[in-house]
């Protein structure tokens, strides 16, 4: 099959930035094409079946690249082969893989290997629509969701340093959290302080304590003072679901604000 390139009013796929879609089942790929151009209505949605006809789209602004690797392992001969030439050809692009398998059968090692091809994560078939918004937003936003805890001292990171990791579990396997990510009623009024909006942007970015203390030039107690604060008003139980809130309630917040409804 062809590239799709989808030429919308708005725009053309050459003046905005690029979310590109690569899977060789022509159903599966429109699905999700349909649903990212209604959902991620800033960006075009690029469709190719293989990674050889990455050709066609280089050059453009490309914010993410989504390959479905359906029930290969992640480190398959052929999913590593496709996850090398996406990465040649897309540097500087993060990489999402889609998959039938589950966190259970995917080890620390077999993701240390992945994220040596810009891979920043991988979402499989059987979450919610939701959660994979909110992770595709995260993985866009410079941040990564892997759905289990890593192993921080794996010796064998290239790309991405163990710091930078934030391991982000589905809601059903966290904490008993409810499948559907609950909204905050009136997300355009949690005001945030300066210093919180900064602790949540390195939040986004999968940064530790540590890190974030030394990149704000606070203690950390103080970190943790203003991420206790951040999970309060955002209603999270935890770092990691305050991270796919804010992601998601940003996301409805902006929605209302361009359909018009007010929170005054």
């Amino acid at each position: 099959m062809t590239l799709s390139l989808s030429v919308e009013q708005n725009g053309s796929p050459c003046e905005r930035p690029s979310i590109v879609i690569v899977d060789h089942h022509p159903l599966w790929r429109s699905c999700l094409a349909r649903i990212l151009r209604d959902e991620f209505r800033d960006f075009a949605i690029l469709e190719i079946e293989t990674p050889h006809q990455l050709d066609s789209v280089v050059g453009k602004a490309i914010s993410l690249a989504t390959l479905n690797i359906g029930g290969a392992a992640i480190t398959d001969e052929r999913v590593l082969k496709s996850l090398s030439l996406l990465h040649r050809l897309l540097p500087d692009a993060p990489l999402m893989l889609l998959t039938r398998l589950e966190a259970s059968t995917i080890s620390d090692a077999m993701i240390s290997e992945v994220t040596r091809f810009g891979v920043r994560g991988y979402i499989a078939h059987s979450v919610s629509v939701e959660i994979a918004l909110a992770a595709l937003r995260l993985v866009i936003a410079g941040g990564v969701y892997f759905p289990r805890s890593l192993d921080m001292d794996c010796a064998s990171w290239v790309s991405v340093s163990p710091e930078n990791i934030v391991a982000l579990q589905t809601p059903i396997a966290l904490n008993g959290m409810a499948t559907a990510l609950p909204v905050i009623a009136s997300p355009a009024n949690i005001v945030f302080t300066g210093r919180e909006r900064q602790v949540l942007a390195t939040l986004l970015r999968g940064l530790s304590n540590k890190v974030i203390a030394n990149e704000l030039n606070l203690s950390q107690n103080t970190v943790k003072s203003h991420i206790s604060r951040i999970m309060h008003k955002l209603h999270a139980k935890n770092r990691t679901e305050a991270v796919v809130l804010s992601q998601h309630n940003a996301h409805v917040a902006n929605g209302d604000a361009q359909s018009g409804i007010s929170d005054a």
